[in-house]
């Protein structure tokens, strides 16, 4: 449909990539996305067009100015080297792109030698972090403009699930369930992963109802972000209930969803709803999931008591 209304996650994505190509571009971006697929795909065409002049981001991996990190962890002594690389000629056209994924992987230390770079950054490197910006430093995200990127709607990513083969019923459940086109697919192609949101919003219930079911957390904690999203999109839903809404991210459960409202108040929903996030943040800045989900699921039990 040419004439066909951009989505905002197009709209973004089109401001970012124009500011690029334009030489309008500060030279270290945050992409904050919550479809991190969708942001790391937008990272690498910025790269692209920064490096090359032109969005080709399979070219990437042979091109000797871009180096992306965050596969795997990373270890202090690469961004060290890295730092002293950044110091030399290039090898190319000028213009150099350093990519750092998952970003807030990083270590302290790790963070802190970036840091450095990031201060005192050399001509024509541009710097370009995604992830989860909670766990970044104070410093580091002070020196990065931070770009917001939607991602794709509801029915773009149900649109690609049935693309995908996945029936058009099931493909609306996943894109409601995940929200993002990341956690829909791995919803469609990986039932472990159906069953860590069973078992998470399980729990859940089960603390809601009055119990404090601490012996099941170990089945969670191997993806604990992952589980504690899954749960908070069940409080919001709950909360949406009590406003009189109903429940956008997870349709099949609304007899349980009136349930459980009903046994809370918005006061005590919406303190759930900051405890969860609040979690969410202690989780990505590394802290011990299992330690992090007995602190949680007391401090819920308290609030409900």
């Amino acid at each position: 449909m040419p004439n066909q209304v951009p989505t905002p996650g197009q709209q973004a994505a089109r401001r970012l990539l124009a500011a690029v190509q334009g030489g309008r571009f500060p030279h270290a971006c945050f992409v904050a996305c919550p479809d991190s697929a969708y942001g790391e795909a937008l990272c690498r065409q910025a790269a692209a067009l920064w490096c090359m002049g032109q969005p080709a981001p399979d070219r990437l991996l042979t091109w000797p100015d871009y180096t992306e990190l965050g596969e795997a962890a990373i270890p202090v002594d690469q961004i060290r080297e890295l730092t002293a690389a950044l110091q030399k000629r290039p090898f190319m056209a000028g213009k150099r792109c350093v990519y750092i994924r998952n970003a807030h992987a990083m270590s302290e230390i790790v963070q802190n030698a970036l840091l450095k770079t990031l201060e005192e950054p050399p001509a024509d490197v541009l710097f370009l972090l995604s992830g989860n910006e909670n766990g970044l430093l104070p410093t580091i995200r002070s020196r990065c403009v931070r770009f917001l990127y939607p991602g794709p709607t509801l029915g773009e990513i149900q649109a690609r699930l049935e693309e995908s083969g996945a029936p058009k019923k099931d493909a609306a459940l996943y894109a409601a369930w995940g929200g993002t086109w990341s956690r829909a697919k791995r919803l469609f192609d990986q039932p472990d992963y159906r069953s860590l949101r069973q078992e998470a919003q399980s729990l859940l219930k089960a603390l809601l109802s009055g119990g404090l079911p601490l012996d099941r957390l170990g089945e969670i904690s191997k993806e604990g972000e992952e589980a504690a999203m899954f749960m908070l999109s069940l409080l919001r839903d709950i909360l949406d209930y009590k406003q009189g809404l109903p429940p956008a991210e997870n349709p099949e459960q609304e007899q349980e969803i009136a349930r459980l409202a009903g046994r809370l108040d918005n006061r005590q929903i919406t303190a759930l709803i900051q405890l969860l996030a609040e979690g969410l943040e202690r989780l990505a800045s590394h802290a011990s999931t299992q330690a992090s989900f007995t602190s949680l699921f007391t401090q819920i039990a308290e609030e409900i008591a």
